[in-house]
């Protein structure tokens, strides 16, 4: 106990340290004293997603407590950061999977389980594994995954089984996009937000950054960092 209360005593000076001089090294000193308490919920709360995703999300919840703590609350800043820690992470748990599940997977599923439940009204049995790629324009060995991903974490589904039979003109082979979503996966949470929110959800750079409560100029600079990680990333699978 008397443990906590030391850590959390050392939030709050340092909380108040940056509130009398914002600046970016007090902010980065608040963040790496509040380090230990964000993994705490991190270890708490993190389950089903990597503890690093989850501690990332967990330093989101520590700069808008930073930005919306009230002295007059009744609680100190380090009680009312837990509780933006814990929401975070909480948030980034139920949001997850529409951010590591790719459009492409989920598009297969649906046109799976359309062909299969359309040929079984008709046919009174289920289409074989080979009707259902040729459908899907996948190879065979594919079938099985895109069927499981519905059931399963995007971490247990084997991509490298998601190839194009044929190419179709004006659209990117599964394997392109697949490469594409694992350097994606690469970047920060921060960087994966905002690369989904700009050309995903096709958002504005503003709309981006009023969800991610930031200026637009961050917002800005982070996408041109993002896009240089990915030119980078892209490189290596292509010349791995």
């Amino acid at each position: 106990m008397k443990i906590a209360n030391h850590q959390n005593d050392r939030i709050n000076i340092a909380y108040w340290e940056y509130k009398n001089n914002p600046t970016e090294e007090k902010l980065s000193e608040l963040l790496h004293i509040s380090t230990p308490l964000v993994k705490h919920f991190a270890y708490c709360l993190g389950g089903g997603v990597t503890f690093n995703d989850a501690v990332q999300a967990g330093y989101e919840g520590v700069l808008k407590a930073a930005k919306r703590f009230n002295p007059e609350y009744d609680a100190s800043f380090a009680t009312y950061a837990g509780h933006w820690i814990s929401g975070e992470i909480r948030h980034y748990i139920r949001k997850e999977m529409k951010y590591y599940k790719p459009n492409f997977i989920n598009d297969l599923q649906i046109k799976a389980q359309d062909y299969i439940d359309t040929y079984y009204a008709k046919e009174a049995k289920l289409p074989s594994k080979h009707e259902i790629s040729e459908v899907l324009n996948i190879k065979e060995d594919g079938v099985d995954e895109v069927l499981r991903a519905g059931l399963v974490s995007i971490d247990q589904i084997n991509l490298d089984k998601l190839t194009c039979v044929r190419y179709e003109n004006f659209k990117l082979p599964i394997e392109d996009k697949i490469v594409l979503f694992e350097a994606i996966r690469k970047l920060s949470r921060i960087k994966q937000t905002i690369i989904f929110s700009l050309f995903f959800k096709n958002k504005t750079q503003q709309q981006t950054a009023d969800f991610l409560d930031m200026n637009q100029r961050k917002v800005s600079r982070l996408l041109k960092s993002s896009l240089s990680d990915l030119r980078e990333y892209l490189g290596e699978e292509l010349i791995g």
